[in-house]
């Protein structure tokens, strides 16, 4: 070992615990060195010579693939720890790639996959045949195996090669194909669609037949869309939902010739964009792991306080500037070691959702004009009948969060509640002014929650839906609550209350549901943000279907 003083202008690269803080030519780092008065380093170096153990036979079909790529230099080994450096890890990883126990554990698997004569060619051959593949393939590897551990998915060290070779299939794609930047014709298309499928073909060659269920399904998500819709009504394996998360992750910000770079958390938006297409709690998880938070997000700082993520730099993407909600003090993270982010609650994204995000957030300050300003842009976003399940409902859940937390003060808190009760009182009033013909469903509710926000937010929910609630007291005699069911030709009776009792229901078809106070804002919550449009309001009450006494 060997120590030598360099400049940090003739700096050609720096590697640290092995993974590369810099390469040459990075002037961002370069600069913040000398600003710090850094003008030397000591570099300590040593050779590491590989000798490795190899199976040399070659089966023959991989064996033919290889031979059609065309190798311009020649190249004994990959060099995991340069591809690092190219997959500027430092501000697309965020905390995924800190510890040097995780950098050994993930580069020490790389090196004993390459071990494997078969599988090191392959990898050099999907390098020769478009690079961008190659970098992708060990960045999905990294990123999926770093998160895989800490899922605890079994057998990782075998699920982890199929990670890395989950696009393999891209050798039997035109290399001009993966490189056009421009919208594919339908052959290309077609072309590009069977790489799962080769994929899959080329596992079994490589006699990974065990994982090749990773290549062949990573493209399905659980709307069932993608390249070979082979996936069931069953949830995917979790390995399958972590390559889907993660593959997808590292197109939108693996930076390509012809496309613009996006940041992390800028891709994190995206993600949540296309939730529908992941496992929305498996995406919670990813973020909080690597601890790159979106603009808009709501976060829960390490000493217990809430705040609003304002701003991000996508060069320091672990930096971002926060508003906290007890002081509406602006500052950047981390303040010192002691305060930084712990977890995202939430995150609201896009034009409208946007707009939300300014109208709750004037909420909590209980700024009035600035609240009707922006509920009346919402109002032009969604109408009178989405303004339940897009505005209504979410502000409450959020509400509810801060008041459960204690986010506000006492006084704040009631101006707040007054205010947004005061907006869904007009907004129920308009929806029975333009609803004339309604179908009828009784609810039986107690005297006192009658005007509740609950109980209007379900009464709102029903009107939307061309449903008339007709609200009754709880205590309502039997035969009183029949007769008027009858008079007013109701279809359905809801029960609102802690037990129930059944009904007597006399040779009549009458839809009776039990819907218990425990469960009353779990119903409601689940509404949050669906297109009023694609609610089936009979399927949701389904499931607190009530038992009835029937007479005929």
């Amino acid at each position: 070992m060997k120590a030598n003083n360099i400049r940090i202008a003739d700096l050609k690269g720096l590697f640290v615990e092995k993974r590369m803080l810099m390469k040459k030519g990075s002037t961002r780092t370069i600069s913040l060195l000398k600003n710090r008065n850094i003008h030397f380093l000591q570099i300590q170096s040593h050779e590491i010579e590989h000798h490795h153990a190899e199976d040399s036979s070659m089966p023959e079909k991989v064996e033919e693939l290889q031979s059609n790529v065309t190798l311009d230099v020649p190249r004994l080994y990959p060099n995991y720890v340069e591809v690092l450096a190219e997959l500027s890890t430092d501000i697309r990883y965020g905390h995924a790639l800190k510890s040097v126990e995780d950098i050994n554990y993930v580069r020490n698997l790389f090196e004993k996959y390459m071990k494997n004569v078969h599988y090191r060619e392959m990898l050099i051959a999907l390098e020769r045949h478009d690079n961008h593949s190659y970098m992708h393939a060990i960045d999905v590897f990294t990123l999926c195996t770093l998160f895989a551990k800490q899922e605890d998915i079994p057998n990782l060290e075998h699920c982890a090669i199929g990670f890395l070779f989950h696009d393999i299939g891209k050798l039997k794609v035109v290399s001009e194909i993966e490189k056009k930047g421009c919208r594919l014709s339908n052959k290309e298309f077609d072309n590009k669609k069977k790489q799962t499928q080769d994929s899959y073909e080329i596992f079994c060659e490589l006699e990974l037949e065990s994982v090749a269920y990773l290549a062949k399904l990573h493209h399905e998500h659980i709307v069932r869309t993608g390249y070979t819709e082979e996936l069931t009504s069953a949830a995917p394996p979790r390995e399958v939902s972590i390559l889907q998360l993660i593959d997808r992750y590292s197109v939108i910000t693996l930076k390509k010739a012809y496309n613009v770079e996006i940041g992390a958390a800028e891709a994190i938006t995206t993600l949540y964009k296309e939730e529908h297409l992941f496992d929305k709690k498996l995406l919670d998880r990813f973020v909080d792991f690597i601890g790159i938070y979106p603009e808009n997000a709501i976060v829960l700082l390490t000493d217990g306080s809430y705040a609003i993520v304002e701003s991000v730099n996508n060069m320091y993407p672990l930096m971002p500037i926060i508003k906290r909600l007890d002081t509406y003090k602006s500052f950047i993270l981390p303040v010192d070691s002691r305060l930084n982010i712990q977890k995202m609650l939430s995150l609201y994204i896009g034009k409208p959702e946007q707009i939300f995000f300014e109208f709750w957030q004037y909420s909590i300050i209980c700024e009035v004009d600035m609240i009707d300003s922006y509920y009346q842009k919402l109002k032009e976003q969604y109408g009178p009948f989405e303004c339940f399940t897009k505005i209504f409902i979410p502000t409450w859940k959020i509400f509810n969060i801060m008041k459960d937390h204690e986010v506000i003060d006492e006084i704040r808190l009631r101006e707040v509640h007054s205010k947004l009760k005061n907006l869904l009182n007009n907004s129920e009033f308009q929806l029975r002014k333009d609803n004339k013909k309604m179908d009828v469903i009784i609810i039986l509710v107690k005297r006192e929650s009658r005007t509740s926000v609950p109980i209007q937010l379900i009464e709102g929910l029903f009107q939307t839906k061309g449903i008339y609630p007709f609200l009754l007291d709880v205590g309502t005699n039997e035969d009183e609550l029949l007769e008027i069911a009858m008079y007013c030709n109701a279809s359905a009776i809801c029960v609102i209350d802690k037990e129930f009792e059944p009904i007597q229901c006399q040779g009549r078809k009458l839809n009776l549901y039990f819907i218990g106070e425990h469960q009353l804002e779990n119903f409601i919550f689940s509404f949050a943000g669906e297109d009023y449009r694609n609610v089936d309001m009979e399927l949701k009450l389904k499931d607190y279907e009530a038992v009835k006494k029937l007479l005929v």
